[in-house]
């Protein structure tokens, strides 16, 4: 209800989740503007996009097939403003945004990949190519109010133990509650009754209840901080657990379109929402209750100061509800370019070497240094703000207090409230403001942490690759047999096709080398064989079972892969030939590791198999790395052997002796290769060209 008070005919941000699907950012915000709520999500199911992103070709079919008549313009940057808003601008050459509207020389552009930004006319000039889309919604456009989200309750229902850990916080967090309740009425009875009357039995019997009742309050607040920290850590590991086990068996293509540190800063997301849960919650519901019982008890001492209570907190529930469009852009931006930043330092950190071979240290380290100004300054922005704020909501509760201190002051001595009501209002009336406040704030956070939610669902609400029922391993050991038939691939709805119309068997323990020019869709082929991708048309199979029905990852426990960017792990060389196996059999590690000609290098090694090697490299050279990676594909004995350029980087004798070991192993084999001697020893060769297959 508060988000429609806030964006009610607004066009909302919807930030790009991948590097190439500005075109479709920029389509559900438009579409979401003219009344059919959507996200990226959403639109990913049905529109198809490839690694180079959407032309405004791709991107018109796309409107049109979404209700939109589309109409691209060629116009110069001071002819925006006669421009059918919004509309798509073509940016950077290689990026598109959304114009929401140009006044007065600045113009408001809603940017996938930036947020919401306004500049002038001059400084849009230098970004805008010249190239606009206007899109008009046709009466085949359909409108619709409500849009799957990622809600915070999701989160609630996977996690063992929560209820009960939430209402021993709330019970404990009550009973606190009730002590800020009393404490008001035992100054009352001191200054009315004890101090007044001279009566020091009063006092003493009342500092004693009151002793006792501190040395109570010291002892549930000790317990609520351990339940709250225990809740905290169990919400933390919990949540954390479960997005990752999704994570990891979501598809390849997740991975490979978007960025490592985008990734990581998502997974990050996960901390505000803990903390919402564990004291935004509990926090909500006692400042409500703290906030009702502390304004019946103001009410019921004077009711003319209560309303003047209200009424500077009007004022600042007014300021603040006014600042939330600012804060919640400021800190999506914020978000946004931490992502950035991290991004840019992890591609560096694995891309140094060829950083320090080309010379880019600096350049790379000024972009950083961009980066992270860019994101520091947006916080300072957002700190300023802050100080702002809380000096204005100083002001007020100064004002608020000498109000109520003067009109109370005027009501003693007027005879119509005695001393000790006073301060046991005054009292009152600070735990009622802090409770109003806490409410409002903790009603801010749970609004801001939709921005969160929105990156954890690029995550969460992304189906797997597979159903969670599907078997784990096969109910019997693959014979080898494949089978491909009129199989079509390609990365885009718009693009060419990679995989075109390919079909082809091949025989229980048949050794098949696929040659042909790069570029041709041999690797591609080689991932859809392994469930990688998924095809558009046709089907494969696996002793004449689909693909499909059997299982990816059921079928890829039979499959030994060696692939063109296969990498290490961080562990020793018998782990990584192993792949980390929990009872790790040695002599069958060494069996491997010399069918790939590499068994003597490593025990000449002064750790031997137990010297350590990083995700980042090792002192192993391409030869040895791609020895080690050929090992691994054979220590879980394969049904199925697929190398691509698995013998790429070796000299003539290693790989004459690891073709002659793999001629040795009796299953069936899927060789891609350039070098004759990589497949002297197969049965059959074919040749792949434009995504055909001839031979």
């Amino acid at each position: 209800m508060i988000e429609e008070l806030f964006h009610r005919g607004r066009m909302p941000t919807i930030l790009q989740a991948e590097a190439s699907e500005c075109g479709l950012a920029c389509l559900a915000m438009i579409a979401s503007r003219h009344g059919r709520r959507t996200n990226l999500s959403e639109l990913r199911a049905t529109l198809s996009l490839s690694l180079k992103g959407m032309t405004l070709q791709g991107l018109m079919q796309a409107a049109d097939g979404m209700g939109f008549s589309c109409r691209a313009v060629r116009c110069e940057i001071d002819e925006l403003e006669q421009l059918r808003l919004p509309a798509i601008l073509h940016w950077d050459m290689n990026h598109f945004v959304v114009l929401a509207s140009v006044k007065r020389g600045q113009v408001v552009i809603h940017d996938p990949a930036r947020g919401r930004r306004t500049m002038s006319l001059a400084e849009a000039s230098d970004s805008f190519t010249g190239v606009a889309l206007e899109l008009t919604p046709t009466p085949f456009f359909e409108t619709k109010r409500t849009v799957t989200t990622l809600k915070l309750g999701d989160f609630w229902s996977r996690i063992r133990g929560l209820s009960g850990s939430l209402w021993q916080l709330f019970f404990l967090s009550l009973l606190l509650q009730l002590f800020v309740i009393v404490g008001p009425l035992v100054n009352q009875i001191v200054v009315d009754e004890a101090i007044t009357k001279a009566d020091l039995d009063l006092l003493n019997t009342v500092i004693i209840g009151f002793m006792i009742l501190t040395l109570l309050q010291v002892a549930i607040t000790a317990i609520r901080g351990f339940v709250g920290m225990y809740l905290g850590k169990l919400m933390t590991f919990q949540m954390q657990a479960n997005l990752l086990r999704h994570l990891m068996r979501l598809p390849a293509d997740f991975f490979e379109k978007r960025h490592v540190g985008d990734i990581v800063t998502r997974f990050g997301s996960i901390g505000p929402i803990q903390n919402l849960i564990t004291a935004g919650v509990i926090g909500a519901a006692l400042d409500g209750l703290m906030a009702i019982g502390t304004l019946l008890f103001m009410f019921f001492y004077a009711p003319t100061l209560t309303v003047v209570v209200l009424g500077f907190l009007t004022l600042y529930f007014i300021a603040r509800f006014a600042s939330y469009p600012y804060i919640r852009r400021m800190t999506e931006e914020q978000i946004q370019t931490s992502a950035d930043v991290q991004s840019h330092f992890l591609e560096t950190i694995r891309s140094i070497r060829p950083v320090k071979l080309f010379g880019r240290e600096e350049q790379r380290h000024n972009r950083w240094q961009n980066l992270f100004a860019t994101n520091m300054n947006i916080g300072i922005r957002l700190e300023r703000f802050g100080i702002w704020s809380g000096s204005g909501h100083a002001l007020l509760s100064g004002a608020q207090t000498l109000a109520v201190l003067y009109l109370g002051a005027r009501a003693v001595i007027a005879g119509d409230m005695t001393l000790g009501m006073l301060f046991a209002f005054q009292s009152y009336r600070s735990s009622f403001t802090g409770a109003a406040v806490g409410l409002v704030n903790t009603l801010f956070s749970w609004r801001l942490v939709g921005l969160h939610l929105e990156r954890l669902a690029d995550i969460a609400q992304t189906e797997p690759e597979e159903p969670q029922e599907k078997l784990s391993t096969l109910p019997q050991r693959l014979q080898g047999a494949i089978g491909v038939k009129d199989l079509r691939f390609r990365y885009g709805d718009h693009e060419p096709w990679v995989i075109d119309g390919v079909s082809l068997q091949v025989s229980p323990g048949e050794k098949l080398a696929i040659v042909g020019r790069s570029g041709g869709g041999k690797s591609t082929l080689m991932k859809l064989l392994l469930g990688l991708y998924t095809p558009q048309e046709g089907s494969i199979s696996f002793d004449g079972r689909n693909l499909a029905h059997l299982g990816r990852r059921a079928v890829r426990s039979q499959i030994g892969v060696v692939m063109q960017d296969d990498r290490l792990l961080s562990g020793t060389l018998a782990e990584n030939i192993s792949f980390f196996d929990n009872a790790v059999d040695m002599q069958h590690v060494e069996w491997c590791a010399k069918a790939a000609a590499i068994h003597d290098e490593i025990a000449a090694m002064p750790m031997g198999y137990l010297s350590l090697v990083g995700d980042m490299g090792s002192a192993l050279s391409g030869g040895q790395l791609q020895r080690i990676l050929l090992a691994r594909a054979l220590y879980n004995k394969p049904s199925i052997l697929m190398l691509d350029e698995g013998t790429a980087n070796l000299d003539k004798g290693s790989e004459e002796r690891i073709t002659q070991a793999l001629a040795r192993i009796p299953v069936t084999q899927i060789i891609i290769a350039h070098r004759p001697q990589a497949i002297a020893y197969v049965d059959r060769v074919l040749e792949m060209s434009d995504g055909q297959v001839r031979g």
